[in-house]
């Protein structure tokens, strides 16, 4: 009785997730492009308002997948160090613990500390546009290193927080495009070739999802199965390219399913405001001098 109620469980699961894979499909292939897509002209019309709708099918997708309590929303990264991303379309990071940053035009900014993964949502991509794109994850990667304070709120394994070695102590980044408009024969070894060159092996892509043409993530030969790291400790894993198998869904399930383990095992800090703030320590220093005196 309980193996039969196992197997149903596991089939409403799948089920849903199906559908929720058709529903992203048609609406980010189909739906968007009606609405914002002008035949006679050839052209969009609100190109503004078509990035949102995209963005907008996006979250609602990624919710299915993402545990509940992380959040997702969109803008950018910044940190200690004062560095600041450009803007990021997906932000998916622990609402509990961030506090609300926020500009006059409502801009959001999010502490890397409490960021567990961002995505770029594009359409059809050039082979430019996509070197542009992969690069652009890596400088917003940089941000988690170096940091002042690194009191852990949550990780999975123990240890101290290591984003040099623990892949778990790395921003999760990935790309959701409809299309890769260029030869996609040898991009698992090409790919290579469009990172910027010295750039530690460690800040590249989790994944990368083309509606169209498949998914881009890695392979652990030890384990003989994909991988959503580029590497683990100081094992760099290749590049694998997985197609669409017959049944057209294969490389969305596994989307999903390593969408979910990797910001699921994301190692979430505490936000040290005071490290935001500049000269924080000097001025403290002052005070108790002053109170001494």
């Amino acid at each position: 009785m309980e193996n039969k109620v196992s197997i149903v469980a596991s089939k409403i699961f799948e089920q849903l997730l199906l559908e929720q894979i058709e529903i992203f499909k048609n609406s980010f292939s189909n739906v968007s492009k009606l609405l914002f897509y002008d035949e006679n002209q050839r052209k969009l019309i609100h190109p503004g308002e078509y990035g949102s709708y995209r963005e907008a099918i996006v979250k609602d997708f990624l919710k299915f997948v993402v545990p509940m309590n992380l959040d997702i929303s969109q803008g950018f990264i910044i940190s200690p160090n004062d560095e600041i991303s450009t803007q990021c379309d997906i932000v998916v990071y622990d609402a509990q613990v961030t506090p609300l940053i926020q500009s006059e035009s409502r801009q959001r900014f999010f502490p890397v500390e409490t960021v567990c993964a961002i995505g770029e949502i594009k359409s059809v991509l050039s082979k430019q546009d996509f070197k542009n794109a992969i690069n652009k994850l890596t400088n917003v990667k940089k941000q988690r290193e170096n940091l002042k304070t690194k009191t852990i709120i949550r990780k999975v394994i123990t240890g101290d927080y290591d984003p040099e070695t623990c892949p778990y102590d790395q921003l999760f980044t990935f790309i959701i495009c409809q299309k890769l408009d260029f030869n996609i024969q040898d991009i698992a070894s090409e790919i290579n070739q469009l990172y910027h060159t010295n750039l530690p092996y460690r800040y590249r892509h989790n994944l990368i999802l083309s509606l169209e043409d498949g998914l881009l993530l890695y392979y652990d030969p030890d384990e003989r199965r994909p991988m959503m790291y580029p590497a683990l400790g100081y094992i760099h894993l290749k590049n694998r390219f997985m197609q669409p198998t017959n049944d057209q869904v294969m490389h969305y399930k596994l989307f999903a399913t390593y969408v979910f383990m990797g910001v699921s095992q994301t190692t979430i800090l505490f936000p040290e405001m005071a490290d935001y703030i500049s000269d924080t320590d000097n001025q403290i220093r002052g005070f108790i001098n002053l109170d001494e005196s």
